[in-house]
């Protein structure tokens, strides 16, 4: 992490011939001088649309607000925390919690809101306390979740006690409810190093052997250790000769560009990762974009990512992706970067649409340090065929749908997504399930913040 943050400390000086500001114009105060100056002046040099960043910060707006207001009118994920030591740990990893990945819900019709437990980290304490997937949660520490409380009982330290509930649809009227069950499971929160990978698996069926993954996030963890453990779960699997791979995503919000791109050279076939073909080209701001060009060559590395031959290679010539609206970023890089040199079908819904990424800038080698962070949006990306901006997502080749309020277990080939995506390697008809119409309109999502960059769709350029 040393590496990743001096790594924008010396491009920051490289750049400051470019920033001519000056500070206050209103003369209204200048209790937050110092770090709104911080916050232009990053803007100034890296911030994607930085014709919009002013000449001039003022001392009397919160950081937060000023941050808020210098965005571009379309910009959704530019992000700032004051908490930039909380933000590093959750990139490499680390984060204080129980080991629950939660989905905050409610019913159109109703103010109750209730949390789903989308997954659960290996040996975290929550699978030591019985959590699993599937589970529905109506209070944390005696507290029902409201709309107003919920995002702060998330973030309760120490020892948390969860009320748990069950869901039931009247099969007559299709009307869904949540009732307590009047049990409460108890789970300690500690800081947790949460590997991405929940679980892998082979199927055997039809004369086929189907290897399963399912990816949390991008993240290399400290030393790369997340990767190195990627690369032997996909090792695994290689050795037990698996004929297809089906890559669970679903939920997978993006992250850092380093562990996309060694998971891209795992899937890639051979010949492209030993012929360094290109993976994935950025665009930057004008000033950005002719450092890079005149400091490092029209065939920089930050210009282009091209594909490295690695540990493994899977030796595929398609993959199976599992996508549904909360895929994002990241993830649709690896999608869409993978797309010109192999078939990848997509099984879901449609994922985000996000074809941008962010630099992480602290303050912490300021002198006094500033502990805030931000994460402008810095660089719009395309692969190798100039594919881009997909506002909409990228299309799902073959719908499916999950009912989160009962889902199977990650894994489980009658799980819809993976049952649709084995179907379609057997040569079977899909056919699409309708439940998802009546969750649909029905059901309001929340954002969490649970990780503290989940809601914005993110992926880091290192």
């Amino acid at each position: 992490m040393k590496r990743f943050l001096l790594f924008f400390l010396s491009l920051y000086f490289s750049l400051g011939f470019f920033v001519q500001c000056s500070d206050d114009p209103t003369g209204a105060g200048s209790e937050y001088l110092k770090v709104n100056s911080w916050i232009r002046d990053q803007m100034s040099n890296y911030y994607y649309w930085n014709f919009v960043v002013p000449r001039m910060a003022p001392g009397n707006l919160t950081p937060g607000q000023f941050f808020k207001d210098i965005l571009y009118e379309t910009d959704e994920f530019s992000y700032i925390t004051d908490d930039a030591e909380t933000l590093l740990n959750e990139l490499n990893g680390a984060q204080y919690s129980s080991g629950v990945s939660p989905a905050i819900l409610s019913f159109s019709d109703r103010d109750q809101l209730f949390m789903v437990v989308k997954y659960v980290y290996p040996n975290s304490p929550a699978q030591q306390a019985g959590l699993k997937r599937g589970n529905i949660i109506l209070s944390v520490n005696g507290q029902t979740l409201s709309s107003s409380n919920y995002q702060e009982l998330l973030q309760i330290n120490g020892t948390v006690a969860y009320g748990l509930g069950s869901y039931s649809l009247d099969e007559g009227t299709q009307q869904m409810n949540v009732t307590d069950l009047d049990s409460i499971v108890s789970v300690q929160k500690e800081i947790l190093q949460l590997d991405p990978v929940i679980t892998t698996k082979v199927i055997e069926t039809g004369g086929k052997r189907i290897g399963y993954l399912f990816y949390a996030q991008f993240i290399d963890g400290i030393a790369d250790v997340f990767m190195y453990r990627l690369n032997e779960r996909l090792a695994e699997l290689k050795a037990q000769e698996v004929d297809e791979l089906v890559i669970d995503l679903r939920y997978n919000p993006g992250g850092r560009i380093t562990a996309a791109s060694q998971f891209a050279n795992a899937l890639v076939p051979l010949e492209a990762a030993q012929n360094e073909e290109i993976f994935v080209e950025f665009e930057y701001n004008s000033f950005l974009e002719n450092f890079y060009r005149t400091s490092e060559g029209t065939d920089s590395e930050n210009l282009f990512l091209r594909f490295q031959e690695g540990p493994v290679s899977m030796g595929l010539e398609r993959i199976y992706v599992l996508t549904t609206n909360e895929t994002a970023s990241a993830s649709e890089l690896l999608i869409n970067g993978l797309k010109p040199y192999m078939e990848v079908i997509t099984v879901g819904s449609n994922t985000f649409g996000k074809y941008y990424g962010s630099f992480v800038i602290t303050g912490t080698f300021q002198s006094p340090p500033l502990y805030y962070a931000i994460l402008p949006v810095t660089l719009k990306y395309s692969n190798a065929n100039q594919e881009t901006d997909f506002i909409d997502g990228l299309e799902a080749q073959i719908a499916a749908s999950e009912n989160i309020l009962s889902p199977k277990p990650l894994g489980d080939p009658e799980d819809p997504l993976l049952k649709a995506a084995i179907s379609d390697i057997l040569g079977q008809s899909v056919t699409e399930n309708t439940y998802i119409t009546t969750i649909a309109s029905t059901v309001n999502w929340y954002p969490t913040l649970s990780n503290q960059l989940q809601s914005s769709a993110w992926f880091i350029q290192d």
